[in-house]
């Protein structure tokens, strides 16, 4: 992976309100293991009511722990991990050669505490330094959350459509960035 970060500091906040630093860096292999838990955390609590239960409650484990170990990472992709104690969230994006954003995970307990934020405008920083200028991804229809997300880092909502997510088929919406910069300006 290209990438003038080696280590970033940013800034998350606790439960409390009180301001805790929060490391962003390159993943490592050895990170791996911890992405796909934190995936698979992350589907189980998010996609409950999109996909079937059986294969929430039991396929994805296999499916996303397969992802991970078997994934080939190319030079000009980004896989980043955000951390305190352990890996709280990542962020991974195929530059193949258009920069998709395929995965921007927190784990479940630290959600709304920027570390999303703070990811995706490491990822525009490292995609523009590549001189990259825009991006994309699709999120399911039903995250409305997600969907509000990405249109306050600036994304535009595009076509809906239904995308194949594992053998299901999911209305999901594509979200598209046609000036990165956006994200990286406060």
């Amino acid at each position: 992976m290209k990438c003038r970060y080696e280590n970033r500091t940013d800034f998350t906040t606790n439960r409390c309100g009180v301001c805790i630093a929060m490391n962003i860096r390159p993943a490592n292999p050895s990170d791996f293991e911890e992405i796909a838990a934190i995936h698979i955390q992350s589907w189980q609590d998010t996609y409950a009511d999109d996909l079937p239960v059986e294969f929430i409650a039991k396929k994805i484990e296999q499916v996303l722990t397969q992802h991970w170990q078997s994934i080939e990472i190319q030079d000009d992709d980004i896989v980043l991990v955000a951390e305190q104690d352990e890996i709280i969230g990542f962020a991974a994006v195929w530059c193949r050669p258009k920069p998709y954003i395929d995965n921007l995970h927190v784990r479940p307990s630290q959600r709304s505490k920027r570390t999303g934020a703070a990811l995706m405008r490491t990822l525009a920083e490292i995609l523009l330094d590549n001189n990259h200028k825009t991006a994309y991804l699709y999120v399911f229809e039903s995250n409305a959350k997600a969907i509000r997300f990405y249109e306050r880092l600036g994304g535009i909502q595009k076509e809906k459509f239904y995308n194949d997510i594992f053998g299901y088929s999911v209305l999901s919406r594509r979200i598209v960035w046609d000036d990165i910069s956006v994200i990286v300006q406060d």
